[in-house]
């Protein structure tokens, strides 16, 4: 049976079919209906509003708050065959003019602008004279004061849009807790809006966190980018640290071309850099946190962030740029406790460019913030699960399967390395016998006290609290004297996040939680069941468990998640590579524009000897099958 939109999709993009949830997206925008759409990046975000506009007729207006995202977008768009442009402070007033005619001659296509637009009156009128069909407003997590990333000029989007007759609008972005998409929603007035949230899960992505001091972060980054000769790009959280690294990074990778990237310097050398980092295979971006460079380079195999982001949201959408073409990627945090200080003074400079700003509401956003970084360097600390811990931070239940975190790979070698010669995991009984005493610590006190004070009466601490409560004479009082408290308190977080106690807020009392077994712990102190084999770690440390070891596994199982071509399809994928960077070149556009890299290795592996055969090859759409379609076969029929 036919179906009119998915041979659109093929006939227009050269897809083969929707990814999830996009058809339910497009379909309502088509019929009219608000939408919310919270996709990962990578996910096809994009295509539920290009889709509507390239088929449906009509003015799409598009704001962005990324000028080279916007660049890129139009010249994808416009190799595809869909007109589409732009208008941002990169543009020369003669191009602004030529555009606003043509938008008065009757336009059809997309629109793409940056959010201050919308304070020009000329830009007003000429909007409220055409009347867009769709209004679609992209990173819409930049509406709300509690997004990782508030946008003053976006609090006009409401206000225009009902200029403008209040077309329907989909609002779209990779990031958004609950909170923030009710805010959204009402910021931009969206009326009864379908709200679709596909899940925040990367499953290609590695997540790893590697605390390193500040006078060693230089080489242990130029080590990680020695091991990994795929594009990257690394996050700094000042200007300063970025020009730092990109001068020391240049001088440890000779042989590779590193590009700096941030809001102070000029645009003109800006936008060359992006172009260079684009276009350049094995090229290294060093860019701030806070300016966001809206890559959309499909092969980013590497995302470090040198300083630890403001939040798990800004670390999930910046962590994000890598792996988008679904192959395996890295990202890692470099975690210093230095990085700490910067964030928090970052986060009280807020509102000193704005003193007619309301005190109160601004000392709240304070500790929100406050509050969000305390999150991520719990989630940089704790020997959960990473992708787990991003999941559950956004709400998303799915399961997480075959994880290639650094947390799971540890787990998974430290099972290996207790395993006996029949493969059955073997505790050391030292093992079992601390972590009853931590369990046994916690049920004696009741639930009644944090993990301060657990912590002090297994130290046995004399002091004037403890003896306030008696707990100085509970028999497992003193049973770790020979550790540090801190040492102690870290053990019982690790013990809470294997599952074996939990923390709670008493009734009627806020952010002075308690701690208590839960029923697998209750199991654990009574010797029904062993603790897991991931709490090892608190014991001496021992060779067998060392960084390296875990490095060398890790290594391993990101390897063999590499597809692998044989010999001829791999001299096919080098040859159209070569042909796609000459395209690339006399195109003047990156050369995903012309194929991605998926495309070529599917046509490299189908080696197609017709037209026929090679518009089987998923992403070789109708305009693309005509403007390269020759080339590609002759290049293969050379081969």
């Amino acid at each position: 049976m036919s179906d009119p939109l998915r041979d659109q999709l093929q006939h227009t993009f050269g897809l083969d079919d929707f990814r999830p949830a996009q058809r339910e997206v497009i379909e309502d925008i088509m019929a009219g209906k608000d939408v919310l759409c919270v996709m990962p990046t990578g996910a096809g975000k994009s295509l539920c509003y290009q889709f509507p506009a390239a088929i449906g007729g009509g003015l799409t207006l598009v704001v962005s708050p990324l000028i080279s995202l916007m660049s890129d977008q139009v010249r994808q768009l416009r190799d595809e065959g869909i007109p589409a442009c732009l208008l941002n402070s990169t543009v020369s007033g003669a191009v602004r003019r030529e555009i606003y005619d043509e938008i008065r001659n009757g336009f059809e296509g997309l629109l793409y602008v940056a959010p201050e637009r919308f304070v020009m009156d000329d830009f007003v009128e000429l909007m409220q004279a055409v009347k867009p069909k769709i209004f679609a407003v992209d990173e819409a997590h930049c509406v709300s004061m509690w997004g990782h990333d508030f946008r003053r000029e976006y609090m006009r989007l409401r206000e225009f849009r009902e200029k403008l007759g209040d077309p329907p609008c989909i609002a779209l972005t990779a990031t958004a807790t609950e909170d923030v998409r009710e805010e959204i929603i009402t910021n931009l007035g969206l009326r009864d809006p379908s709200v679709v949230v596909t899940g925040f899960d990367r499953p290609n992505l590695s997540y790893q966190c590697r605390p390193a001091r500040p006078s060693v972060k230089i080489g242990e980054l130029s080590d990680i980018f020695r091991k990994e000769p795929g594009s990257g790009i690394v996050y700094c959280s000042t200007r300063k640290n970025v020009d730092e690294v990109t001068t020391k990074l240049s001088e440890q990778l000779k042989d590779r071309s590193v590009f700096a990237y941030h809001a102070g310097m000029d645009q003109a050398a800006r936008t060359a850099n992006q172009q260079r980092f684009m276009n350049t295979p094995g090229a290294v971006a060093v860019a701030t946190n806070a300016f966001g460079m809206g890559i959309n380079k499909p092969d980013i195999r590497l995302v470090v962030h040198y300083n630890i982001p403001a939040n798990i949201e800004a670390y999930y959408q910046e962590a994000g740029r890598a792996g988008r073409d679904g192959r395996p990627a890295r990202c890692i945090i470099l975690f210093s406790y230095a990085d700490r200080h910067t964030q928090e003074f970052l986060i009280d400079k807020t509102g000193e460019e704005n003193p007619d700003a309301n005190f109160e509401a601004l000392e709240t956003l304070k500790q929100h913030a406050h509050e969000k970084l305390e999150r991520l360097i719990r989630y940089c600390q704790r020997q959960v699960c990473r992708r787990r811990m991003i999941l559950d931070y956004f709400g998303d239940e799915s399961p997480v399967t075959d994880c290639r975190c650094d947390i799971c790979l540890g787990h998974e070698q430290l099972a290996a390395a207790h395993a006996d010669t029949d493969g059955e995991i073997v505790i050391p009984d030292e093992l079992v016998l601390l972590v009853r005493k931590i369990l046994s610590a916690i049920a004696r006190m009741n639930g009644k006290f944090g993990v301060g004070m657990v912590a002090e009466v297994l130290k046995g601490e004399e002091s004037e609290k403890l003896a306030r409560w008696g707990l100085q004479n509970l028999s497992v009082f003193g049973l770790l004297r020979e550790l540090p408290t801190k040492r102690i308190m870290a053990m019982i977080y690790r013990v809470i996040d294997v599952g074996l106690a939990q923390q709670r807020n008493p009734p009627g009392v806020v952010g002075r939680p308690v701690v208590e077994l839960t029923g697998p712990g209750v199991a654990v102190m009574k010797a029904q069941e062993l603790p897991p084999v991931s709490l090892v770690d608190l014991l001496p440390r021992k060779d067998d468990f060392s960084s390296k070891g875990t490095g060398t596994v890790r290594k391993k199982r990101y390897e063999a998640q590499a597809s692998e071509m044989n010999a001829d399809a791999q001299s096919r994928f080098e040859m159209l590579r070569k042909l796609r960077a000459r395209l690339a070149v006399e195109k003047q556009v990156p050369t995903y524009v012309i194929f991605h890299d998926s495309v070529l290795r599917s046509i490299a592996e189908a080696d197609p000897k017709d037209e026929a055969g090679l518009s089987k090859i998923k992403g070789m759409g109708t305009f693309k099958l005509q403007e390269y379609g020759p080339m590609v076969l002759e290049a293969l029929q050379s081969q």
